[in-house]
């Protein structure tokens, strides 16, 4: 029994398509990305985790401003509602309505009844499926999920569900960003072992104080920076911008 389109979409307007670059880094307009890993691997998968106010949508919403602002197309996928999408967008001095407008940015939000469409679907893939078909004519080069974790809500085996999300974002090329609200430093849920063999980076965020928010490297897949750990800060309009380096010594770090 499937209960339709378990995404809600929001109107665009068709823009030029941007092509992607080499799968190599690639500079990705977010200072903490930019100033302390070097970038981000072009075409792949990086996962913030880290509970509430660590910064985890702040980052993802300029990820996907810095890529519109570069005239690429940007998917967005979001589990707030779409007013308050724009209001910590506007609170970051991010414009969403203009990327919207020219058809740079394809805003998607997870349906009011997607635990029930996921819960009654037949085949749990079908979900991924359906995300698929939105996306897919849009192109982008870039895809920001904010979060992921409603796609756990699937009836077993998850892993297959979360293997048929990377897989999809693994066909699109784009360099996407998920988070996550949960810590995965000392273990995880054996059900995110596709994603987490697959990502790129895995970075942990933790709030301090209001404005500053530390950064810890737990995983990356291409030379990692001179240190793990960074802080950075989150402002009223001016967004995010990196700190300074908290400290040089080496947490435990798998680095493939």
């Amino acid at each position: 029994m499937r209960y339709g389109n378990p995404f809600a979409l929001l109107p665009l307007v068709p823009s030029t398509i941007v092509p992607s670059s080499a799968r190599e880094m690639t500079r990705s307009g977010v200072a903490l990305f930019d100033d302390w890993l070097g970038g981000l691997r072009d075409g792949g998968v990086h996962l913030l985790t880290g509970g509430p106010g660590s910064g985890k949508s702040s980052l993802a919403f300029h990820l996907a401003d810095a890529g519109c602002r570069n005239g690429e197309r940007v998917v967005m996928l979001v589990h707030a509602r779409t007013d308050d999408v724009k209001a910590h967008a506007r609170w970051l001095g991010i414009d969403l309505d203009t990327s919207l407008d020219n058809g740079n940015l394809l805003l998607l939000r997870y349906r009011a009844d997607f635990m029930k469409a996921v819960a009654h679907t037949v085949c749990p893939d079908d979900i991924v499926t359906d995300l698929e078909r939105l996306i897919a004519p849009h192109r982008p080069t870039r895809v920001v999920i904010d979060t992921f974790s409603p796609f756990l809500l699937a009836p077993p085996p998850v892993a297959s569900v979360v293997a048929a999300l990377v897989e999809l974002l693994r066909r699109t090329g784009a360099t996407s960003l998920l988070t996550f609200p949960e810590d995965v430093e000392s273990g995880y849920d054996r059900s995110l072992e596709p994603l987490m063999s697959e990502a790129a980076t895995v970075i942990r965020l933790v709030r301090e104080d209001n404005d500053v928010r530390r950064a810890e490297l737990l995983n990356i897949r291409y030379p990692a920076p001179e240190s793990m750990t960074a802080r950075f800060v989150i402002r009223q309009h001016t967004g995010s911008a990196v700190q300074h380096s908290l400290r040089l010594e080496r947490p435990a770090l798998r680095v493939t």
